[in-house]
């Protein structure tokens, strides 16, 4: 076993040698190149490991895992699993026997492959391109059942928002009950949150508070770019981000804040 484990160091240190005397690099060149093309392989679904092994089996046109790892400098049970995903990724091929020999699927098959599927991919781009500009960006609407989750959504848009908050509700007793610190969060952060509500109702912290009798729905709009409407009871409602929708209701609340 001494002799054998002898016999593949030499023989390891004789390929890497005739390397070095081919392409007349030093040990950190080597290094070097191995990583640039790593990287560039990494482009077409290799990792770091699989990329090596596959530039080495390259280099040596076969071998066993043992002499590809000490070629690749990477550990021998890394090259093990490398070995095994490059098969499945059909870039090695094995052939039986003990131990296992490995050879690189031919440049040119690899080549064709990486083409075709990059063509691929800008052909179903091109098939898309400007499509929703043709069409139109569609209103989505998000539907949420339930009143915690109607209350949860409620907090992530008011967490989530960066200028602006405004809501209408006859419910915040129940909201602030809910939310009050994220409404004192969103104020200390600089947001401007407007709360729209029916007289003698407590309020969470707020930059601005008005006043109004007959409210029936929640609403809410974020950033100018997010809308909710939700059920008097807050256990429905409807989201979307959709701006324009978003837009409409913010401009509906702002005719409802300023009335007298």
């Amino acid at each position: 076993m001494c002799q054998y484990n002898v016999y593949v160091a030499v023989n390891a240190t004789y390929y890497a040698m005739n390397i070095i005397d081919l392409l007349r690099l030093d040990i950190e060149d080597i290094e070097k190149e191995y990583t640039q093309i790593a990287a560039a392989l990494g482009n077409i679904g290799l990792s770091n490991y699989e990329s090596r092994i596959y530039v080495a089996l390259i280099l040596k046109s076969h071998g066993t895992a043992e002499d590809i790892a000490e070629l690749a400098m990477i550990p021998r049970t890394s090259a093990y699993k490398a070995l095994l995903s490059l098969r499945e990724k059909k870039f090695v091929e094995e052939t039986g026997g003990r131990p296992t020999i490995y050879h690189p699927v031919p440049l040119e098959e690899i080549r064709a492959r990486a083409m075709n599927d990059l063509n691929g991919i800008f052909n179903k781009l091109n098939t898309v391109k400007g499509l929703l500009s043709e069409r139109g960006t569609p209103e989505l609407v998000y539907t949420i059942h339930g009143k915690k989750k109607v209350l949860s959504k409620i907090g992530e848009l008011l967490e989530s928002s960066k200028k602006t908050f405004v809501i209408s509700s006859p419910k915040m007793h129940d909201i602030r009950n809910e939310l009050s610190n994220r409404f004192k969060d969103a104020v200390k952060r600089g947001v401007r949150v407007t709360i729209i509500t029916v007289p003698s109702i407590k309020v969470p912290e707020a930059t601005e508070v008005f006043r109004r009798k007959s409210l029936i729905a929640t609403d809410v709009i974020s950033d100018s770019t997010r809308a909710m409407i939700a059920s008097d009871e807050l256990d429905l409602c409807g989201f979307s981000d959709n701006p324009l929708l978003a837009a409409h209701l913010e401009n509906f609340l702002y005719m409802v804040k300023e009335e007298n």
